[in-house]
């Protein structure tokens, strides 16, 4: 055995050359053959050394594996490449369309900047406008039986459902011997019978719904009857909804003679079964409650708006219109007349369930209709029970022109 000898290193090199069964150091890797005469023993050393540290940084493979596994280690290294070539591409593709976008709406001229910003503005306007908070009406009710706030909005979605099988509007062109005027007389008479007697609101209302009804499928009511058709629905009204109902003698009393007990009985048993006994119907007094409370009104407020729907009664081209509808102008025009704006509210469109410019239609025949009625020299039996103190002399707020509110 050959030694060489460094100042820090001894490495040992043995002869193979007489052992047939192992390799020559020819055929190392690490010991390859060195010319003695051609440099000095530093500079065989340090090639030795450069020969081990490429031995251990890449060691030899089996020679079975090791075309397999270059070409798995060749491929997978071909494919990530491409793959993260193509994600490169597709990034600088949609960067560069992103750009090409903002460049192509880029504004140079200061007034399209100055419109651009302003149309911004008015979107985050609209934005914000269109998100308006309903207030919840009956969230204080809950503790209120009367009240019925579990029930209350399953009522009037029936209420409105109901009140859809309406009376049409046309009916009397069929009668020959009864027109609109002597309606609307009969009507005001019915107005000081149920001053007289204190009945409550609701009794009026039905009572001239059960008039209506009857007379658009009933032609046998002639003008000499027409005033015991209405003290009969008037009587049917008060045993209906009140709870100390007037006697058959009492209306007898207050038609003077016009007409007898028996007379009224028998009008009675013709409007029920006319009727099929179905008096139930919804009327504008019912959805005014539900209204007024939307709109926040107050006393005389409300007050106001009971006027307007109660002298609507007299006018038969209001039939066109359904009693929610009518509730709902009354609270537009009231809120008008007495100068409370907005007229219409988010709150009042939810719970009603019209938008303003429909309710505003009907608000302006309803005016019309009420600067026709103020000339009228009859007719005043509601204008004058809305007079009193009782009721803050409504009927003497100053109507508005209808250019204020249509």
């Amino acid at each position: 055995m050959k030694t060489i000898l460094n100042s820090k290193l001894i490495i040992p090199v043995e002869n193979h050359n007489n052992h047939p069964s192992t390799k020559s150091h020819h055929d190392d890797p690490i010991l390859k053959p060195i010319n003695a005469s051609k440099g000095s023993s530093s500079i065989r050393t340090r090639d030795i050394l450069a020969n081990i540290t490429n031995h251990y940084a890449h060691p030899a493979e089996n020679p079975t594996t090791k075309g397999a596994t270059s070409k798995k280690r060749t491929s997978s290294f071909i494919e990530n490449e491409s793959s993260v070539a193509s994600s490169s591409n597709n990034r600088q593709s949609k960067s560069s369309k992103l750009k090409n976008v903002k460049n192509s709406k880029r504004k140079t001229d200061p007034m399209d900047i100055l419109l651009e910003k302003e149309e911004e503005e008015e979107e985050t306007a609209a934005k914000v406008k269109s998100v308006v908070p309903i207030e919840d009406i009956d969230k204080n009710d809950f503790h209120d039986p009367q009240a019925v706030p579990e029930y209350v909005i399953d009522i009037y979605q029936y209420l409105m459902e109901k009140e859809k099988d309406a009376v049409d509007p046309l009916y009397l062109n069929k009668l020959s011997d009864i027109n609109s005027n002597m309606r609307a007389v009969l009507i005001d008479w019915l107005v000081e019978v149920h001053r007289m007697f204190k009945l409550i609101p609701e009794t009026l209302f039905m009572a001239v719904s059960l008039i209506d009804r009857f007379l658009s499928l009933s032609s046998t009511v002639s003008r000499e009857t027409l005033q015991v058709l209405g003290t009969t629905a008037l009587f049917i009204a008060s045993k209906y909804e009140e709870i100390y109902a007037p006697e058959c003698m009492d209306f007898v009393y207050v038609c003077d003679g016009t007409c007898t007990k028996q007379q009224i009985l028998k009008m009675e048993q013709t409007v029920l079964n006319t009727l099929h006994f179905n008096l139930t119907h919804p009327t504008a007094l019912h959805f005014l409650r539900r209204f007024s409370k939307a709109s926040g009104s107050d006393y005389l407020l409300h007050t106001l708006c009971k006027y307007l729907i109660e002298i609507s009664l007299l006018d038969i081209n209001l039939l066109k219109y359904t009693p929610s509808l009518i509730a709902a102008a009354a609270v537009y025009l009231g809120r008008a007349m007495a100068g409370k704006g907005p007229y219409w509210t988010s709150t009042l469109e939810h719970y009603s369930t019209y938008k303003e410019s429909k309710v505003r239609e009907c608000a302006c025949v309803f005016n019309a209709f009420l600067k026709k009625n103020q000339k009228s020299t009859s007719l005043k039996a509601i204008k004058t029970k809305y007079s009193t103190d009782k009721f803050g002399k409504v009927s003497e707020i100053a109507l508005v022109e209808i250019m204020d509110i249509c």
